[in-house]
């Protein structure tokens, strides 16, 4: 038999009846069915794997080989080819033991961050950046090359190492939780280990770390843009805060001199307190009680110019533009107002756990991103701390007549 051909009544006329279906690749591990009739008229058939080398299959249509598709119960190649896919995906009704694709378990890491209370940002970014192809495959035979294709074509589209290696993150969470819940799933797991490898060296504190009057700068130049946005850009240079945490401040979030940041919600539970007390200056103080005035405790506390609230994101074209005006360095981001908080607090002399404290991150992460950043000011620091010891010198004696 040559090539198998399902696309028109025609080509499939000419197959023999059998219970068995015929049956063409669509994605990996997803095949359309064709179960050829005596009567003249076939049946598509969804075939799918589900992972532990079995497969799953549903009669879900006519063909149209005798009749015109009516989109329903009578399908064209295509409609059948396009219903297989959503099938497969778990969309119209799919059969319980489906195997879950990429996109399902993102959607239920999503699911399961909202339920959890934290920031479901983690699982929406990595959606926005899945190819619909990708998105549709069963995570149980995804394989390390198709990972590792999708992360280098991410790269070569622009975006920054350091970037790409944050958003992985939320991808790699999403597929260790589906691996929990189907042990198909989990014997996958070194696809996702492999493919979805951090890209080494891509962050040094370094590099990005601004100096004082390169942050002065930038903020200087997104009020030029707007006071909402140089006064969230304010906000992020003072309080090192994240864009995500900064998107939850309320009014009643700001006091006379301090600001109280909500935790992070990073997508782990437990840990730290609902809310972290930054002090900041007397003027951005006095700058955000402006902006507030007349609004309710529980509204946002800082709005865009169109009155609406920052969402992550948001700032990134705005913050490009004056990155360049105040001429930082290539790659610079909202997110380096953040490395530089935390640079010149350790920099200044704040103990390590204090600076953690206040950023709402540990320890390790800081020493982990930090450590080789401080190691450039080792003899500046050490010096510092040093204590001369050295006696005094004796006054000169001198005898007295008698």
């Amino acid at each position: 038999m040559g090539k198998l051909n399902l696309q028109t009544p025609t080509a499939r006329k000419r197959l023999e009846p059998r219970g068995k279906p015929y049956k063409i690749t669509l994605l990996p591990g997803v095949h359309l069915g064709y179960r050829a009739a005596q009567s003249g008229t076939g049946s598509w058939v969804v075939i799918a794997a589900k992972g532990d080398g079995n497969y799953w299959t549903d009669t879900f249509a006519h063909a149209d080989d005798q009749q015109d598709a009516d989109g329903q119960r009578i399908l064209s190649y295509e409609q059948a080819a396009n219903r297989c896919r959503a099938l497969a995906r778990g969309d119209a009704n799919a059969a319980a033991d489906r195997p879950a694709t990429i996109g399902d378990a993102v959607g239920s890491y999503e699911t399961d961050l909202a339920g959890r209370g934290r920031n479901a940002y983690n699982a929406t970014w990595v959606r926005h950046h899945l190819p619909p192809q990708l998105s549709a495959q069963p995570l149980a035979l995804v394989t390390a090359k198709q990972l590792r294709d999708w992360r280098d074509a991410l790269l070569k589209a622009g975006m920054l190492p350091a970037t790409l290696n944050r958003m992985l993150k939320g991808a790699i969470a999403a597929f260790n939780l589906a691996a929990k819940l189907d042990p198909r799933i989990a014997a996958n797991a070194q696809a996702w280990k492999i493919g979805l490898e951090a890209l080494r060296g891509t962050v040094t504190a370094r590099d990005a770390v601004l100096t004082d009057a390169q942050v002065r700068a930038v903020v200087a130049a997104a009020y030029a843009q707007s006071f909402a946005f140089g006064l969230y850009t304010q906000v992020h240079a003072e309080t090192g805060a994240r864009s995500s945490q900064l998107a939850r401040l309320k009014v009643a979030d700001l006091q006379p001199d301090r600001l109280m940041i909500p935790g992070s919600r990073k997508g782990r539970g437990g840990g730290k307190a609902d809310h972290t007390p930054v002090p900041i200056t007397p003027t951005l103080a006095a700058s955000l009680r402006a902006a507030a005035a007349g609004r309710g405790a529980g509204e946002a506390l800082l709005l865009r110019d169109d009155g609406e609230p920052w969402e992550i994101g948001d700032h990134r074209r705005p913050f490009e533009r004056a990155a360049v005006a105040a001429a930082l360095p290539a790659g610079a981001t909202i997110y380096s107002l953040r490395h530089s908080s935390i640079a010149r607090a350790l920099l200044r002399g704040l103990p390590i756990k204090v600076v953690s404290d206040w950023h709402d991150t540990s320890v390790q992460m800081i020493a982990a991103h930090y450590g080789r950043f401080l190691k450039h000011h080792y003899d500046h620091l050490v010096r510092a701390a040093l204590l001369d010891t050295a006696p005094a010198e004796p006054a000169e004696v001198v005898k007295l007549r008698a």
